[in-house]
């Protein structure tokens, strides 16, 4: 609030000699602002088995502190879910292993952004994954047709195929 202060010491002896001195303080100006995460709550939702190693999200901010204080460095706090990393300087999160609907249908962490001063600010983010029909339909009908005549004809339905489809999810 202040940029400076100005002050007079004043020294006295016994002989009631005194000496002055003017003094000027300039306070040295700390960063006291924490990033502001700029990107959103929500991951894209992605497919399963989509693979491993893709990135999910990508943690922006911004620093408008006060003064200019380097670089912003990012993490994921501690009890996040697992299977994921963070690129500290660039903020990519990425799936450590192959996403799996039926054993995880979302992941939730929190980034935690950090600038050079310690200051640090986190968002919670969740990332959905989309079910995928994971099931092959099964064959039915038998594995012979019935036998016909020769010379019967042409055009003339020989077998029908049936099947059924038991998939995870509806299509």
């Amino acid at each position: 609030s202040k940029p400076s202060y100005s002050f007079t010491v004043v020294r006295t002896e016994a002989r009631r000699d005194a000496e002055e001195r003017s003094a000027r303080l300039t306070p040295a100006h700390k960063d006291e602002v924490a990033p502001t995460i700029t990107s959103g709550t929500t991951a894209p939702a992605i497919n399963e088995n989509s693979g491993a190693n893709q990135t999910i999200y990508t943690a922006t901010s911004t620093d408008t502190a006060d003064i200019s204080t380097g670089s912003t460095t990012y993490s994921l706090k501690a009890g996040s879910d697992a299977g994921l990393s963070i690129n500290p300087s660039t903020g990519a999160v990425t799936l450590t292993a192959n996403p799996d609907f039926e054993a995880k249908s979302s992941y939730s962490f929190t980034v935690i952004a950090t600038d050079a001063a310690n200051n640090a600010a986190e968002q919670a983010v969740t990332l959905s994954l989309n079910n995928k029909d994971e099931v092959a339909p099964s064959i039915t009908s038998g594995t012979t047709a019935p036998a016909i005549d020769e010379n019967s004809g042409a055009n003339q339905t020989i077998y029908t195929a049936s099947s059924t489809d038991t998939a995870d999810i509806a299509t």
